[in-house]
């Protein structure tokens, strides 16, 4: 027996021990890297999960009854996902940033406000043509009253302070057209505005308007509001304002004057020419109209700060009590100001010509 088991096969006993000994050496100290390498195998092997096969291979019903058990399935559940999508846009609609509707309250406040202006703009209007009726009535009951009231007329020309009527061309001009978008909060269409390239500035405005006095425009409105000397155009934010009153586009320049050599003289400028080419380039609006008859309310009266009484003349002996001192004609000085006291409009005093290119500065 010891010779066979020393030349043939090792003892099952034996074998036996030391397989299990294996066994247990690999349990309690198990070879990561083959067990990585294993695991990479079996992830690169094998893609999907076995119950995606078990259940690919699983037979389907076809039957009636479980193709309408599908549907009436598949239609509730795309009422439920109907029905929650509805219930987020009404609550997204219902909680509205609160800077947008504090936006929309101060849109109103302003559109009332400037309702308000125009109201009151047109009863200033027509409480100052009442007084200029009056005080010309006034001044007509005597020869030298024609006169003091022909030199007050011409200053208020000059000035702006008289409404205007006559023939003359309507120069229109506007941003470029708005692209429509979806507000993906809302849902609604919005209108978004152009770009810097296609929204005009005031600086535009201004050169518009220079070129109109370089033309020989005799009275000029931007917006409806007349230009006197002391009319600025400028900017206050994205809004421009004429005369301290914001206007918007399309803004509408209304000049008075010869249409004859008033259009040919603006189309050949250099502003005209190069708004021209801007309709091409930026998509701006610029359309000039000869108009037959064009009305031009007078413009804002200007603040007097200072002002004089005028001296009671001095009768000398010589002259008879009876013999009115005349008033002094046009073009000649009615009263010296004060130096201390300037007066504002002096009755012999130059009033800047309304066809310098002052008005859009």
């Amino acid at each position: 027996m010891r010779g066979e088991h020393a030349e043939g096969a090792p003892d099952p006993l034996v074998q036996r021990a030391l397989e299990l000994r294996g066994e247990a050496r690999t349990r309690h100290r198990p070879q990561l890297g083959v067990m990585s390498t294993s695991l990479l195998n079996e992830l690169m092997t094998y893609h999907l999960d076995s119950g995606y096969a078990a259940a690919a291979g699983r037979p389907k019903d076809r039957s009636p009854a479980a193709r309408r058990k599908a549907r009436v399935v598949l239609a509730v559940g795309l009422l439920l996902l109907g029905f929650v999508l509805a219930a987020a846009y009404r609550g997204t609609i219902r909680q509205a940033p609160d800077s947008e509707r504090a936006r929309q309250a101060l849109v109103r406040d302003v559109q009332n406000g400037s309702a308000l202006g125009d109201a009151l703009q047109r009863r200033a209007e027509t409480l100052s043509g009442q007084l200029v009726r009056e005080r010309d009535a006034a001044l007509t009951t005597s020869q030298a009253g024609d006169q003091v009231a022909a030199q007050v007329r011409r200053l208020e020309g000059a000035a702006a302070q008289r409404p205007v009527h006559g023939p003359g061309i309507a120069v229109v001009i506007g941003d470029a057209a708005a692209a429509d978008q979806v507000d993906p909060a809302t849902g609604q269409r919005i209108a978004v505005p152009a770009d810097d390239n296609g929204r005009l500035r005031d600086r535009d405005l201004q050169g518009l308007v220079n070129a109109l006095w370089a033309a020989g425009a005799e009275a000029i409105a931007v917006g409806g509001q007349r230009l006197a000397p002391t009319t600025t155009i400028r900017a206050a934010g994205e809004a421009i304002l004429v005369d301290l009153r914001p206007v918007q586009s399309p803004y509408t320049i209304e000049a008075v004057g010869d249409p004859d050599t008033l259009l040919p003289r603006f189309a050949d400028s250099d502003a005209a020419r190069r708004f021209q080419s801007y309709t091409g380039l930026y998509g701006i609006r610029f359309t000039v109209r000869e108009s037959t008859e064009l009305r031009l309310r007078a413009a804002t009266g200007p603040e007097l700060r200072y002002a004089s009484s005028v001296p009671s003349p001095t009768v000398s002996p010589a002259v008879s009590p009876a013999v009115s001192p005349a008033v002094p004609p046009a073009g000649s000085s009615a009263a010296a100001p004060s130096p201390a006291a300037p007066s504002s409009f002096a009755p012999g005093s130059v009033a800047p010509s309304p066809s310098a290119p002052g008005g859009g500065s």
